[in-house]
Parts: structure tokens; sequence; C-alpha cells
């Protein structure tokens, strides 16, 4: 593991017992307003990478069972796991995902991005997990991502954009899907 990625994953380490309290309201809002663009189907395997303390999972309840939140703060997960008896918790680093390919019918990245050295891998990553027929659903902060660079991520990293927009607050969204493979 990189220096970056240490010092992030020992900043959230340190900070996990504060993290809901200081960004409850924030990430609501905006998992309010994901949710007002997508639709969750009860059989969908999701994954929510950097998911944390699992914030997510309060707004799949009836499908919690089939999310697998994974971060690399250990600290973050064991949080999570405490208030959600379920759903899966697993720690790792997202550049480096421990599961099969295509076992995703959603994969969710919510304002992870900026937190990492290497954004590119992770966003290749997460397609090589993602279902053929499965959705990307991301959300990276304006003040470090413009519309124009998310753009070129995601389509470097070989998805379609569904739909760009500005969230009301900080962040840009993006539902994607992949793009067929290349020949």
């Amino acid at each position: 593991m990189g220096s970056k990625k240490y010092e992030i994953r020992r900043r959230y380490d340190a900070t996990a017992k504060q993290y809901d309290s200081r960004y409850l309201e924030i990430q609501t809002t905006k998992y309010q307003e994901l949710f007002s663009e997508i639709k969750i189907k009860s059989s969908d395997i999701i994954l929510d990478v950097g998911g944390g303390t699992g914030l997510l999972l309060d707004f799949l309840k009836e499908n919690s069972s089939n999310v697998i939140c994974c971060d690399i703060s250990f600290n973050m997960l064991k949080i999570g796991k405490k208030k959600h008896t379920r759903g899966n918790f697993i720690c790792a680093d997202s550049d480096f995902l421990p599961f099969r390919e295509e076992g995703f019918d959603k994969v969710f990245c919510i304002s992870v991005l900026n937190n990492l050295p290497k954004y590119h891998k992770t966003m290749v990553e997460m397609n090589f997990l993602l279902h053929k027929k499965g959705k990307l659903v991301l959300t990276a902060l304006t003040k470090i991502f413009s519309k124009v660079k998310i753009e070129e991520l995601i389509l470097n990293a070989n998805f379609a954009i569904l739909k760009l927009w500005k969230l009301s607050i900080e962040d840009i969204a993006v539902l994607a899907k992949k793009n067929k493979k290349k020949e």
C-alpha cells in the first residue's frame, strides 16, 4: 500500500467514530438525489466502494443483504457492522477488490475519488466487477473534479455515460453503464 493510501486509512481509522455525525446530513442529501434517478431491484447485487460506515444501507433496507460495503478503513467498517445487522463489510483497497468479474448489478462510489492517488485504476476495477448490464453510480467533489474531468475519467475506463449532473451540494453525479468490450 502506498504512503498516500496508508495516510488515508490512518485518517479514516482515527476519525471513524465522528464520521456519521460529521457527514450524515450531506451524504443523506446525495443519496436522496441519486435514488430519485436510479432504480434498485430486490435481486440486485450491490457493491459500495468506499462504503465506510454503511450509509448506503440506510437507503437499501429491503435488499441490504445483497450489499457489500468495502473500504480501506477497518474502523469505519467496524462501525458499519455494528449499525447494520444485514449487509457485508469487507476491508479492501479499491484498486484491488477481491471479487469476481461481472459479479455486481450496481456499483456505487460516492465521494471517494478525491481520496485516491490513482483513481483511474479504481475506475477500471469497478468496470471489471460490474455486470455487462449493470450500472455505475458515482459522485465526485466539484472542488476537485470538473464535469469535463469526470467525463474523461468515465470514458477512459470504458463506461458509457447515461446521465451526468450536478447534485444540489458539492458533488457531480454520474450514472453509467459498461461499454461493450473492445475486440
